[in-house]
């Protein structure tokens, strides 16, 4: 409980005092004696008026306050009469209150009360005064922050890791920001840093594992993803005591992610030669792209990261990165994300695609490998809430391999902390992250598959909204599952082989005769679906599933836009 300070002058309130806050009263001063004119404790304080019915309810042993302040301790229900210390007396107990409040880490009230029982007593006022001077602080202020933000972007510049102690202790920044409901941008912005005051020391923590530091601008620029990361990631999509998977489905409604996956769309169809429905496609992902800048997210940057590492039309690539830089450097020309964007297409213009792609895949990977979230300056939960995003299904054509090392990456186990799913939906959506997870990373083996698949698809039957997503997830793991036990050169193995087939051919029936952009890789199961058909030798089959890919594509409008209901034709 807290420490309270009454004034006995004659700005006290009116009235009978709160029974369970009953102070002695003196006779009220005239109101042209300021609280600087009291006289000194040695001095014989004026008598007291008579107490009222409340006050005598009063030990007659407690001392009667009169111009002096009084300290009233909320535990204890006593009052207590201060002291004015000289400085020599403060001094004097200055280790003392040294070792509880800044070495024990005690509280104030706890300080104070132990100081009393030695007889040393003051108010909470005085004690905050003396800690200023002797720089006693445990709590950041916004200056502190200010100025240690700053000389941590300097020297991150650098490529130096950079940690603050006060008093020994080191200084928690993000708990600072956390409480605030802030970013570090909203503070720390470029310039040089104030001088750190006495009681805060900088100091470069030793590193963990041997870093390799990349050639030319690779490495501030891979530093700036992880600041701009440990920035959004601050800006939470919804409630931090909901389930970890809750805000990556939650910004599958997002419009950021809506531009994104048009552009992936887009990407894909120019790669097929559909260049009138992929312009369709980039349109609408540049209709909404400036959202990246306006509502960034973490969700958004690393899905953005995503895209680039699939992206086959590299002009469509570059553009994205060359509209971001502009944008953002008109609306917000010092914000950190507009630095990265910038940084980004200037990357992209002075080195070639290999080289580019490799940072791009390194700055992603290097965000997956982030162990320490606290001394990372992320808060906890972070890397686990992205493991979603990593195993979004993807059109068959894409090189799975450079997303299999990624997805390696993925603790399943720091996905599964935190509170536990309550709601049948909560715990679909937590099912359906863990098959995407455990299945990509086993190869779709174990009989953890198909239990997890079976359970989302017994779930989905008691919802009521569009379950497709959810039923495609289950339905393609099952195919999987059984074509791991496939053999061509073993007759006794078609049996799996067709028990496949079944499973893709319902999970292609679920988009087959619709068209949804943001199902687009339901398509390539088509394909999919005909290179197995012709593996087993069914030729008639393979080439009637790839008749019906053609069919799909056909069905894709060439003229359409997202609208607040859903697609507009």
């Amino acid at each position: 409980m807290s420490e309270y300070t009454f004034v006995a002058n004659n700005n006290l309130p009116q009235g009978t005092p709160s029974p369970s806050m009953i102070v002695t009263l003196r006779e009220q001063r005239s109101p042209i004696s300021p609280p600087s004119t009291l006289s000194p404790p040695a001095q014989t304080p004026p008598a007291p008026r008579e107490p009222s019915t409340a006050q005598t309810s009063q030990s007659h042993d407690t001392p009667r306050p009169s111009h002096m302040q009084s300290v009233f301790s909320s535990q204890t229900g006593e009052a207590y009469r201060s002291q004015q210390h000289s400085t020599q007396v403060w001094e004097s107990h200055k280790e003392e209150i040294r070792r509880l409040y800044i070495d024990e880490n005690r509280p104030l009230k706890e300080v104070m009360a132990i100081m009393r029982q030695k007889g040393f007593r003051a108010t909470v006022r005085m004690y905050k005064s003396r800690f200023d001077k002797w720089g006693f602080s445990k709590n950041n202020s916004k200056r502190e922050v200010v100025t240690m933000l700053q000389l941590q972007r300097e020297r991150n510049a650098l490529g130096k890791r950079t940690a603050f102690h006060r008093n020994g202790r080191e200084v928690a920044i993000d708990a600072y920001l956390k409480r605030k409901g802030i970013s570090q941008y909203d503070l720390a912005e470029p310039g040089m840093p104030e001088r750190l005051p006495q009681h805060l020391r900088c100091v470069t923590p030793p590193p963990e594992t041997p870093i390799l530091i990349p050639a030319g601008g690779a490495l501030s620029l891979q530093e700036l993803v992880l600041q701009c990361a440990r920035d959004l990631a601050w800006n939470s999509y919804c409630a931090p005591d909901l389930p970890l998977v809750t805000p990556t489905a939650i910004y599958r409604g997002d419009a950021v992610r809506c531009a994104i996956t048009d552009l992936t769309n887009a990407d894909w169809l120019f790669s097929e030669g559909h260049y009138e429905r992929g312009g369709a496609m980039c349109e609408q992902g540049f209709k909404s792209l400036h959202l990246m800048v306006q509502r960034p997210s973490i969700y958004g940057l690393l899905h953005l990261l995503l895209f680039h590492l699939d992206a086959k039309n590299r002009a469509v690539a570059k553009e994205v990165w060359r509209y971001l830089a502009a944008y953002s450097a008109t609306v917000r020309s010092d914000g950190p994300l507009a630095r990265l964007f910038q940084g980004i297409f200037r990357f992209l213009s002075s080195h070639d695609h290999e080289e580019y792609w490799d940072f791009l895949f390194a700055c992603v990977e290097k965000l997956l490998l982030i162990d320490d979230e606290a001394q990372s300056g992320l808060p906890e939960g972070t890397i686990a809430r992205l493991y979603p995003l990593m195993f979004i299904p993807r059109a068959y054509q894409y090189n799975p391999e450079p997303y299999r090392r990624l997805q390696s990456r993925c603790d399943l186990t720091r996905l599964q902390t935190g509170k536990a799913p309550q709601l049948a939906e909560e715990q679909t959506v937590t099912q359906a992250s863990a098959l995407l997870v455990i299945g990509t990373q086993r190869r779709w083996q174990g009989e953890e598959v198909m239990q997890l698949a079976e359970a989302v698809l017994e779930n989905t039957k008691n919802f009521t909204y569009n379950v497709d997503f959810f039923v495609y997830i289950a339905l393609r793991a099952m195919a999987h599952y059984h074509r791991g036990f496939f053999d061509a050169g073993d007759p006794s193995t078609i049996g799996k082989h067709e028990l496949s087939i079944q499973y893709l051919e319902r999970t292609c029936q679920l988009m087959e005769g619709k068209w949804d952009p943001d199902l687009g890789y339901f398509l390539g199961d088509l394909e999919l679906l005909s290179k197995w058909h012709r593996e087993a030798g069914d030729v008639q089959m393979a080439d009637a599933a790839h008749v019906r890919w053609r069919n799909a594509l056909q069905a894709i409008p060439t003229k359409w836009e997202r609208g607040k209901q859903g697609i507009l034709f």
